[in-house]
């Protein structure tokens, strides 16, 4: 399906993500997380415990907030668990609005709502990110009962949580397309970096599987691209009635956000 968008041009909701690709904050986005120092840091051995720390007390707070925003657009207002580990994933509200345009499948072939699959996604990843942060010395007591969170790192989850509660579906599914594989490909070097020997003359990170050790599951999970996220972003495009420039504002900020992130947990040294 097609919709109407800048100045009465027709385009479909594939089209719309890669022109947002193209948009120069993403270009200047992809060339700032190229060369950050943190994974700068990761990949010449000189990534402190203290920094591999930070990661895990941050992305324990990132993780728990984005699953309930996602469930959230998904169409589930009164999922708010304690912790993540353990939980189930409720089952797809009838009124969650997905298109047969999307290819992404559930049991039974069901199509799977964007944000439904999403929330499963981080439900799933919740153990995988208790394995690293043991793998870096802490449990989840200790990172439930963090109180030094970086405000810069916490803008992401609280910029998706203000997506969630306006309902902004489509924003939400051009930021993901265009912010995940930026993400994806930041985890996919430190995943390398770790587990590796830290670079020449560099530390030993202590994963003694590689980049198959269980304190890296977390970290290869995100690492490994969705298949189908534009399929499954593109559907929710091209449900609803918005316009490119709705669309432009949220993805540039998600986009600061990640490197936001990055920045707040290479300070931690």
């Amino acid at each position: 399906r097609y919709r109407t968008i800048h100045r009465n041009i027709i385009m479909p909701g594939l089209q719309i993500l890669q022109r947002l690709r193209d948009e120069p904050f993403n270009k200047a986005t992809e060339r700032i997380l190229e060369s950050h120092p943190y994974i700068r840091a990761a990949e010449d051995g000189t990534l402190t415990l203290s920094q591999r720390r930070a990661f895990a007390h941050e992305q324990y707070s990132i993780q728990f907030s984005d699953a309930i925003s996602f469930a959230f657009l998904a169409g589930h207002r009164d999922f708010a668990p304690r912790s993540l580990a353990g939980v189930s994933v409720p089952e797809q509200p009838s009124t969650t609005g997905t298109s047969s345009s999307s290819s992404s499948e559930g049991e039974g072939g069901a199509t799977v709502d964007l944000f439904q699959f999403l929330l499963g996604g981080e439900v799933y990843a919740a153990p995988l990110l208790l394995a690293y942060a043991k793998s870096v010395g802490l449990d989840e007591d200790l990172l439930r009962q963090h109180q030094q969170h970086s405000a810069s790192a916490q803008a992401y989850p609280s910029y998706w949580a203000r997506l969630a509660m306006s309902n902004k579906r489509a924003a939400a599914a051009a930021a993901c397309a265009v912010n995940f594989p930026a993400w994806g490909a930041m985890c996919g070097r430190l995943l390398e970096s770790l587990g590796s020997s830290g670079g020449d003359g560099g530390k030993e990170y202590n994963y003694a599987n590689g980049v198959d050790d269980e304190g890296l599951a977390f970290i290869k999970f995100f690492a490994t691209p969705i298949e189908e996220l534009d399929m499954m972003a593109a559907a929710v495009l091209d449900e609803e009635d918005v316009s490119y420039e709705d669309l432009v504002e949220p993805v540039r900020l998600l986009q600061q956000y990640e490197i936001m992130f990055w920045d707040a947990i290479f300070e931690q040294k």
